[in-house]
Parts: C-alpha cells; structure tokens; sequence
C-alpha cells in the first residue's frame, strides 16, 4: 500500500507546534521584514483552503485507498501548517489570529465564483496540479527561510519545506500508480504539468515560481518524467 510508507515518513518527520522556540522569535529582526510576512500571510491562506480543496479531490476518489489516505495525511499537516503561520504573523504584529481567520473565511466563499471543474475524470490532472503546487511551495517555503533574518522563522519554514516535499511525493507516488494501470494516462500528466495551475490560485494570486527559478522548474520536471516513466 503506497499510504503505508507515507504515514511512516509523516510520523518520523512530525513536529509538534510547540518544538518552534515562539518565546525567541526576535521581534527587532522580524520588523524589517513585512514584504515577507505578507507572503506567508498568502500561504497561511492556502493551507487554511486545504480542507475544501482536498475535500473535492476526495470525493473523486472514493475508489482510491491509498489517495484517500495520503490526502487524509496532508489535511492534518495543512492545519499544522496554517495553525503555526497564523500564530508567528500574530507575534510578529502582522495580523491578528483572528485577523487570520477572517481572511481565510472570506478567501474561501470567494472560492466558490472560481471556474475549475472537479469530475472523476480530471482527477489525473488535478493531482498533478497538486503534486507541482506541493513541490513548489516546498521551494517557496525552503526561499524565504534563507530570506529570513529572523531565526525562528528560518526554522519552522525548513520544517514546512521538507513536509512539503513529502507530500508532493506522495502526489507523485499516486500518479505513478494509476500511470502503471494505464500507461495512456502518462500523456495526461504531461499536458496537465504544461498548464499548471496552483490551487492556491483558486483564492489568491500564486507566483508558482520566481522568476528563472531554475531549481524549482527542474526539480517539477524530473518529478513528471519519473511519473510517466513507469509507463
């Protein structure tokens, strides 16, 4: 079962909200750094709209155990995710706790007017939208934290990073599978990659990827072509 390995990474890798150092985030440092913060208020958003974007990729899968699962594991972490951004945006005096929720409560019925269609048989390409979304905030999360001057920032983004990581593997993992099914499906995830969307775009504007980013376009394109090299 490909959900089996997956959780057994998660648990190894799981980090509970209060192993960040919250009483050390130093304040003078995080101050000069707004621009940041205003877009980790954007990915805060996007992990909080997990729970309605991952609750329509599930009702597509109703046949996939293994999916349902590995969704399952990624809602939990995306709490774990918009729980810890909310919470340093608050120390930090970005944006209340409560400032957080209100926005996410507002993003997600502006979801609602978007225009993307979830039917059974766009599911190959909606997890490859997601598996490259997951890749790319990897990326996205593993920048700032270099970014950073701010330590405690730096930590809890190289956290999220490597969680990142793990779900896009396990995105890709899924593909695989149903890529090994039906080798005719493999050129579906390739016209998917080539007009990628991040879901996040269903609720905020996603620069998927800086600009000559190579790293992170390199790294999305060795993931599609192992996917379809199990054709």
């Amino acid at each position: 079962m490909i959900y089996e390995a997956h959780l057994a990474s998660a648990e190894a890798a799981l980090w509970p909200l209060d192993a960040i150092a919250w009483n050390h985030i130093d304040r003078d440092a995080a101050s000069r750094e707004r621009a940041l913060h205003q877009a980790l208020y954007d990915a805060a958003l996007i992990e909080g709209y997990l729970p309605l974007y991952g609750s329509r990729l599930l009702s597509l899968l109703e046949d996939d155990v293994d999916g349902t699962a590995v969704l399952s594991m990624e809602l939990f972490e995306g709490l774990r995710h918009y729980t810890a951004l909310k919470r340093y945006l608050d120390a930090v005096g970005f944006r209340s706790a409560e400032g957080v929720d209100a926005g996410l409560a507002d993003a997600r019925v502006r979801s609602r007017t978007g225009s993307t269609t979830y039917a059974a048989d766009t599911i190959v390409e909606h997890l490859t939208h997601f598996m490259g979304s997951e890749l790319f905030a990897a990326f996205f999360f593993q920048r700032i934290a270099e970014q950073t001057r701010e330590p405690v920032l730096a930590d809890l983004l190289r956290r999220m990073s490597a969680d990142e990581q793990r779900h896009a593997a396990a995105a890709s993992a899924l593909l695989e599978s149903r890529v090994r099914r039906d080798p005719t499906l493999a050129a579906r995830v390739v016209a998917a990659a080539e007009g990628f969307r991040h879901y996040g775009n269903d609720i905020v504007e996603v620069p998927v990827a800086e600009r000559n980013d190579l790293e992170a376009l390199a790294a999305f394109n060795r993931r599609v072509r192992h996917i379809c090299a199990a054709e």
